[in-house]
């Protein structure tokens, strides 16, 4: 996703004979077909695992269970291909939980996570104490606050910096004063706080889009509305065109899937949006369709 239309090498079996860079479109075939194979092998796997997981991994700790996050990142996968059938497939099989009634913090939350711990065990890498002076934070931009519809209880996942606003070097606004990053995370209270790394409320606006992309508008507003709600927001009362609810469905991903893996960016690069239409560049920066290859693998075998 970094590397887009570079390519990746997805055959790396043989260190001696990597396989070809393979362009956008193949590269997510040659990955899907990792996931398949992994998704195959776990049907296979009798009622157990004979190591042990994390606590991360509550509740995906089986064979059975676990292939439920397999078929999670196959959904995503899809979505990034535009395979909407393959997805809806992938979707169906995962741990997705469209129930209403049960919409809550913690079942958006639902999912397999990192662990950490304190040493000799790493810390979590995305925890920072508040407010305190810093050269190295995750912060979001102010845009992210004053764009956001109000009572949104999603904007509790960062909190001001009165003391120690962030001077970010380098970056400038348009009257030349430096940027400063105000709105610090506070998703992580602790160095041993656990990290999602994906959740049922992605697999939510995943269906969405899906139910979009297949003409089954109305269920795209369902599920659209199962975000909305459970973040304090009433139903979604905008256009049903199939434009409208695109942007709907972003808008909500810029939210629900803040600061978790550049889902922003990926997004706006394959909706055609990567521009200033929808990214405030106040802070002098600048869009990137994506990641240089590394030097250490562009030249390989007279490459």
């Amino acid at each position: 996703l970094q590397q887009w239309d570079n390519g990746i090498r997805v055959d790396v079996s043989d260190p001696e004979n990597l396989g070809p860079v393979l362009p956008r479109l193949l590269a997510l075939e040659g990955i899907r077909d990792i996931l398949n194979e992994g998704y195959e092998d776990l049907q296979e796997a009798g009622e157990g695992f004979v190591f042990s997981l994390t606590i991360g991994f509550d509740n995906f700790d089986t064979p059975e269970s676990f292939s439920k996050v397999n078929r999670a990142i196959a959904a995503r996968l899809a979505l990034y291909a535009e395979d909407w059938q393959v997805a809806q497939e992938a979707l169906n099989a995962s741990f997705l939980d469209l129930q209403i009634a049960t919409a809550s913090a913690s079942k958006m939350n639902m999912g397999p996570a990192h662990v950490y711990g304190t040493e000799p065990d790493l810390p979590n890498p995305l925890y920072f104490d508040f407010d305190q002076a810093a050269q190295e934070l995750l912060i979001c931009h102010p845009a992210w606050i004053e764009e956001a519809l109000p009572n949104d209880k999603r904007l509790k996942k960062v909190i001001r910096r009165i003391d120690h606003p962030l001077q970010i070097s380098g970056f400038q606004d348009a009257d030349g004063n430096t940027f400063q990053g105000e709105f610090q995370d506070q998703r992580w209270p602790s160095e041993v706080a656990a990290i999602p790394f994906i959740r049922n409320e992605e697999l939510i606006l995943i269906y969405a889009e899906v139910q979009l992309r297949t003409n089954e508008l109305q269920g795209a507003v369902d599920a659209i509305n199962i975000i909305r709600n459970t973040w304090g927001l009433g139903n979604y009362e905008g256009g049903r065109s199939p434009d409208e609810l695109l942007e709907e469905i972003l808008f909500q991903r810029r939210y629900s899937l803040w600061a978790e893996g550049g889902h922003r960016w990926i997004d706006l690069r394959r909706t055609g949006r990567l521009d200033a239409r929808y990214v405030d560049l106040r802070d002098g920066g600048v869009l990137f369709q994506q990641v240089s290859a590394p030097t250490s693998v562009v030249p390989w075998e007279g490459e």
